[in-house]
Formats: structure tokens, C-alpha cells, sequence
């Protein structure tokens, strides 16, 4: 049995997280986290325990964290003096947040996963396959469209995209929407001169956004220290 703690167990995310884990035999939510002063700090979710932020965590073989950038830092620099494997699936880092996860990670495994969706890990395969296999000559552009409250941009989801295949080819720009209650969509063209590719992948709700936790703690926790993404769960090299 994988033991669980999850950051955030309060907010959108940290919900629908807590119904994904708790619907598998072999993953146990032993506690959830919340920011110090909470409403829920000191009370349970079913039979879940909300520990404050800073409190003394129990036993576990990987923490889930749908914080918030700073606070997820604050969460891999603990998780890289315990020894944990950590999945982060925060968004919204700077770049120097983005370097101190990076340090962290040479001390215990990490994910930063801001897309957690199987179709996004799919996405992000079949978009290298393209630049692959695509002549010299095509362009690659990410769009990426959101709800007008979403506060990063471009995405987290479209930046790991961007970067991976950043691996095999030039880097894409990235172009932004944000517009109405958009839950995610994200599109890859690849233009050409005489044609185009389109590669689109639409969450309908944020509950697909949980679908590849499951999938992410277990590969997780049977990793040695380092840094690791969807590209690494979908087996893509």
C-alpha cells in the first residue's frame, strides 16, 4: 500500500484528488495539509486528518501537492530532507522557484506535473513524434486557452510541452487566451508551407486533470532522486 499526503486537500484541485486516490486498492490518504489559520486546520475529511502547514507530518511514502508555487517550494525543500518522493502539480513558478525545485531534486525524486491528464501525457508524445517525423520546414506554435481567473500565463502545461519538444526540435512560441470559464484547452499547430497539423487536447472539467495521479505516485516512488515529468511516465525518450 502507497501512503499519501496531500497539500492543498481543501482547494478545487486537492478535492477531486482526494476522491482519485481514495478510489484505488493499492494508494491510502493518510493525511491532508492545509495553510496555517484554515477553516479546516485541525478537523477531518471523512476520516482524513487536516494538518497545518508546518505541523509534524505522519509516516508516508509520497506527498501529492496542489498548493501554491511558494508554498510547494517551501514542500520539495522539506521533501528533499526527508528523503520523499514528491508530485507537484502546482503552477505558476518563477524561474528562480523553478531552479530551487531543480536543486531540491538532487536529493529525492520530484515530478513537477501541472497537467496531470492522461490525454495531456498522450499530447505531449504525439507532439514529439511530429517534430520527429515532420520535414525541416515546419514551424510548431502552442495556443492555449483558459479561464479569465487563471492567473499563469502561458500555461505550466504549455511550457512543459514547449520544453519537451524544445528536446527534438526548435522551441514553439506560445500564445495565450484567457476568456470566459475555459476549464483548459490546448492546441499545437505545426504549419507548413503548403499545410498544417493540428494536435488539440480539451479538458471538459477539472476532474480530467486527476485522471494520471495514480499513475504519477506510482512511478514516483520507485525513482532515485531527480527531476521527472509526464515525459517520464508515458515512457517517452
Amino acid at each position: 500500500m502507497i501512503r499519501v499526503v496531500l497539500f492543498g486537500i481543501c482547494g478545487r484541485m486537492g478535492k477531486i484528488a482526494m476522491d482519485e486516490i481514495q478510489g484505488q486498492r493499492d494508494l491510502t490518504l493518510v493525511a491532508g495539509v492545509e495553510r496555517a489559520g484554515h477553516p479546516r486546520e485541525g478537523r477531518k475529511i471523512g476520516d482524513i486528518p487536516v494538518i497545518s502547514d508546518g505541523d509534524t507530518l505522519p509516516e508516508s511514502d509520497v506527498w501529492l501537492d496542489f498548493s501554491l508555487a511558494g508554498p510547494a517550494v517551501t514542500h520539495a525543500r522539506l521533501a528533499a530532507d526527508q528523503g520523499k518522493a514528491l508530485v507537484i502539480g502546482a503552477t505558476g513558478f518563477s524561474q528562480a522557484e523553478e531552479e530551487e525545485i531543480h536543486w531540491q531534486s538532487k536529493r529525492c525524486p520530484i515530478m513537477v506535473a501541472p497537467n496531470l491528464s492522461a490525454g495531456v501525457g498522450a499530447l505531449e508524445n504525439v507532439a514529439v513524434a511530429a517534430t520527429r517525423l515532420l520535414p525541416d520546414g515546419f514551424e510548431a506554435i502552442i495556443t492555449e486557452l483558459h479561464h479569465k481567473t487563471k492567473k499563469d500565463s502561458p500555461s505550466g502545461t504549455a511550457r512543459r510541452i514547449a520544453d519537451t519538444m524544445a528536446k527534438y526540435g526548435p522551441r514553439p512560441e506560445i500564445h495565450s487566451i484567457r476568456a470566459g470559464g475555459v476549464v483548459g484547452e490546448h492546441r499545437i499547430h505545426f504549419l507548413g508551407a503548403e499545410e498544417e497539423l493540428i494536435l488539440v487536447h480539451r479538458a471538459w472539467s477539472r476532474r480530467a486533470f486527476s485522471s494520471g495521479i495514480p499513475k504519477a505516485l506510482r512511478f514516483i516512488v520507485q525513482q532515485m532522486a531527480g527531476l521527472y515529468s509526464h515525459q517520464d511516465i508515458y515512457g517517452l525518450d
